[in-house]
C-alpha cells in the first residue's frame, strides 16, 4: 500500500463539519423543522464521509502499527473509541436519572444490565422497551454507527490480508455490500428484526470502508488523477448526482447512491489537501484537535433531554442543542479522549 497520510491535511476539519451536519439534521428533524434550508444541509451526508474517511486514514494507521503488532493496533482503537464513548453513557445515563425517566419505568436489574453492557461494548444499537419513552424514543440511536465502526476494526487486518493475498475476496465482499446496501435503499424493512440486524452490521456499509483503504492502497494513483480535475468540477458533479441521479430524499441520507458516494469521496479527497485560507494558528489547532467524535457522542443525548424535559421549544431548542453540544465535545477531547491517547502505543511516522 501507499505510504501513510500526512498530518498536513483537513482531515479534522472534515470530520467536525460531518459530525456537525449529524447534529443539525438530527435536531432540525426532531423538532419538527422542515424546508429548502433544512434540505440543503443533508447534501453531503456525514455518516457515509465518516465511514470513508475512516477506512483511509484507519488502513493507514495498521499499516503503520504492523510492526508493533496486531495488539498495539487494537489498543490504539480501543483508546480512541472506548474511553469517550463509556465517559457520554455515563452522563447520558446520569441525565436520564436526573428527570426522574426510570424511576417511572418498570424493567429488572438484569434487563438494564443488559441494556448497560450493550451500549458499553459492541451492541449499542440494541434498545429496550423501558427506554422508549424517552426522547426519541432511543437514549443515543446515533451510536449504531459506533457498532458498526467497531465491527470495521476488528475486521480490517481481515480485509488487508484480502488485499495482499486475495483480492478476488474483497472484491466479492464490496459487490456483497455494495448489493446489500443498495438492497436496504429500497427496501429496509423496519419490521424484521433479521434484516435490523444485518442493517447494524458492517456488511452494507464495508464497501465504505473499502473504498477508503483501496485510496489510500492507490493514493499515488488518485491523487494524480484528481489534481487534474478542478474542484468546482468534482463539486458539480457532485451535486448534480445528488439531485439528477436520486431522489434526493434518498441521497441525502446514509442511503447515498454508489455514485453520489464516489463524487463526494472525490470531493473529500480534493478538500483534504486543498490549502484552507484560514489564519495559521486556527488552521494549526483544528489539525492538533479532534472534536468531532464528542459532538458525534453528546448531540443526541442533548436532543433527548431538550424534548423530554419541554424546557424549550422552536430556535431556542436548536441553539441550546447546538451550544451544550459543543461544550461537551470540548470538554470530551480535553478531560477524556487527548489523555486517553496520550496512552497510545507509539507508532513511528516515516
Amino acid at each position: 500500500m501507499a505510504n501513510q497520510q500526512s498530518h498536513a491535511n483537513n482531515f479534522n476539519l472534515l470530520r467536525l463539519i460531518a459530525a456537525f451536519q449529524v447534529m443539525w439534521v438530527h435536531a432540525l428533524n426532531h423538532f419538527g423543522f422542515e424546508g429548502p434550508l433544512v434540505s440543503a444541509l443533508k447534501i453531503a451526508p456525514g455518516v457515509p464521509t465518516f465511514f470513508f474517511i475512516s477506512g483511509l486514514l484507519i488502513s493507514a494507521a495498521y499499516e503503520r502499527s504492523r510492526p508493533a503488532g496486531l495488539a498495539a493496533f487494537f489498543r490504539n482503537r480501543f483508546l480512541r473509541i472506548f474511553p469517550a464513548l463509556w465517559a457520554s453513557i455515563l452522563v447520558a445515563l446520569g441525565t436520564v436519572l436526573a428527570l426522574g425517566y426510570l424511576s417511572s419505568q418498570s424493567f429488572t436489574i438484569a434487563h438494564f444490565a443488559a441494556w448497560l453492557a450493550g451500549q458499553a461494548s459492541l451492541f449499542q444499537f440494541y434498545n429496550p422497551d423501558f427506554m422508549r419513552g424517552f426522547g426519541v424514543g432511543v437514549l443515543n440511536g446515533a451510536l449504531w454507527t459506533i457498532s458498526v465502526e467497531l465491527q470495521f476494526y476488528l475486521i480490517t487486518p481481515v480485509l488487508y490480508w484480502m488485499f495482499m493475498r486475495r483480492r478476488a475476496l474483497l472484491a466479492t465482499l464490496f459487490g456483497l455490500s455494495l448489493a446489500l446496501n443498495l438492497f436496504f435503499r429500497y427496501k429496509l424493512d423496519w419490521s424484521s428484526v433479521p434484516m435490523k440486524l444485518v442493517y447494524v452490521s458492517f456488511l452494507p456499509w464495508v464497501y465504505m470502508f473499502i473504498t477508503g483503504m483501496l485510496v489510500h492502497a492507490y493514493r499515488d494513483r488518485v491523487d494524480g488523477f484528481l489534481r487534474r480535475i478542478p474542484l468546482a468540477v468534482v463539486l458539480a458533479v457532485f451535486l448534480a448526482s445528488m439531485v439528477f441521479f436520486g431522489p434526493y430524499e434518498l441521497n441525502s441520507s446514509n442511503a447515498i447512491s454508489p455514485l453520489s458516494f464516489a463524487l463526494l469521496a472525490a470531493l473529500i479527497l480534493k478538500v483534504a489537501k486543498r490549502p484552507l485560507r484560514l489564519p495559521t494558528a486556527l488552521n494549526d489547532f483544528i489539525r492538533r484537535n479532534d472534536f468531532s467524535y464528542g459532538l458525534y457522542l453528546y448531540h443526541m443525548p442533548v436532543i433527548n433531554v431538550v424534548l423530554y424535559s419541554g424546557w424549550l421549544s422552536g430556535q431556542f431548542s436548536l441553539l441550546a442543542t447546538a451550544t451544550l453540544s459543543v461544550v461537551a465535545a470540548v470538554l470530551s477531547w480535553y478531560v477524556v479522549e487527548k489523555p486517553a491517547l496520550s496512552a497510545k502505543v507509539k507508532i513511528d511516522r516515516k
